[in-house]
């Protein structure tokens, strides 16, 4: 297997992310080349916004549509799925991931964070009460 040279800081900071997002340095690695070679990509075939979330240490990716509101699960537990709101996509990954809490309310708004900046999603319905 190929490898990468890091110097000790960036290292370091590898090995954090990989703990705060559940996975392997690796796959920190390779999740952000696969974001930064296909977010020019993605961006320029629609206004949806990359966004995830990390629930008990599980990792989930989708794209949010503000035209819309929709939120689409496109990597971990419901890929592949739409749904009308940010909440109720949240509600699901709940639901999938710990089917033992009865009620799994959530706000969406805060659940999810932009891939890009870390911040919660509900920072893009400021911004665009603002315009």
């Amino acid at each position: 297997m190929p490898a990468i040279e890091l110097d000790e800081h960036t290292h370091g900071k590898v090995v954090f992310a990989a703990r705060v997002m559940g996975c392997t340095p690796s796959e920190v690695v390779r999740r952000l080349v696969e974001l930064w070679s296909t977010t020019e990509e993605a961006d320029s075939e629609s206004d949806a916004v990359r966004v995830y979330a990390v629930y008990r240490s599980e990792r989930v990716e989708g794209l949010f549509d503000p035209a819309t509101r929709t939120l689409t699960v496109t990597d971990g537990p419901g890929a592949g799925q739409v749904f009308p709101s940010p909440s109720a996509a949240a509600m699901a990954v709940i639901q999938t991931i710990n089917p033992d809490r009865s009620t799994p309310n959530a706000n969406g708004w805060s659940f999810w964070r932009l891939t890009r900046s870390g911040e919660e999603l509900k920072s893009l319905r400021r911004q665009t009460r603002t315009m």
